[in-house]
C-alpha cells in the first residue's frame, strides 16, 4: 500500500463542475496536467484510494484550476464527496525531471523538509506562494510562520527519495524571524 510520504501532493478538489460529476481541483504546479496521467490517489479520511481517469479526463480551467473526471463518477451527489479531498501522485509516476532548480516545479516541494546548508533540518515546506514570478517557500520554525525566496543561485541539492532540499539561506534572513 502506498503511503503518502511516497506521493507528490498534486491538488485538493474544490468543488463540482456541473451536474456529471465533474471536480475542480486546485492545482500545485502542473503536474496533473503534463503526466497525462491514468489514475490519481485521492486522500480519503487518511488513505489513499485510486481512481482512474478516463481519456482526455483532466482540463485545464485557468492557471490554477484543473477539470477533473474520473472513471464511474457520473453525478453531481457523488463528486460532492469529493471536495476537499488531496490529489496525489505517486512519486514513481513522476517523470524525473527535478535535476536543477529552474526545471523544478517549486509546487512539488509542498511536504519536503527543508535544509539550510548551515543551520541543518529547518521545517517542513507548508505551501508555496507565487509574487509576481518570485516563488516564496513557507516554513513553520518554532511556530513561527518563515517565508524564504526560492531562487536558483540559492539552490544546492534536492533529495526526492528523503523528501529533502537544501539551500543556502540569504544572510540575515532567519534572523528577522526567529
Amino acid at each position: 500500500m502506498l503511503r503518502i510520504e511516497d506521493c507528490y501532493l498534486a491538488g485538493s478538489f474544490t468543488k463540482t463542475h456541473g451536474v456529471k460529476g465533474e471536480l475542480v481541483a486546485k492545482k500545485n504546479g502542473d503536474l496533473l496536467e503534463r503526466n497525462k496521467l491514468e489514475s490519481i490517489l485521492v486522500d480519503i479520511d487518511g488513505g489513499l484510494v485510486p481512481f482512474f481517469i478516463p481519456k482526455k479526463g483532466i482540463t485545464s480551467r485557468n492557471h490554477s484550476s484543473v477539470k477533473i473526471l474520473l472513471e464511474d463518477m457520473d453525478t453531481e451527489a457523488k463528486a460532492k464527496r469529493f471536495i476537499g479531498c488531496d490529489i496525489y501522485i505517486p512519486t514513481k509516476s513522476v517523470p524525473d525531471y527535478i535535476e536543477e532548480a529552474e526545471d523544478l516545479d517549486p509546487n512539488v516541494l509542498i511536504g519536503f523538509t527543508y535544509v539550510d546548508e548551515e543551520k541543518g533540518e529547518l521545517g517542513e515546506i507548508e505551501d508555496i506562494q507565487d509574487y509576481a514570478g518570485n516563488i516564496i517557500l513557507v516554513i513553520s520554525i518554532k511556530n513561527e510562520e518563515v517565508l524564504i525566496p526560492f531562487a536558483d543561485e540559492n539552490f544546492i541539492d534536492l533529495d526526492e527519495e528523503n523528501k529533502t532540499i537544501t539551500m543556502d539561506t540569504p544572510d540575515g534572513l532567519l534572523d528577522l524571524y526567529l
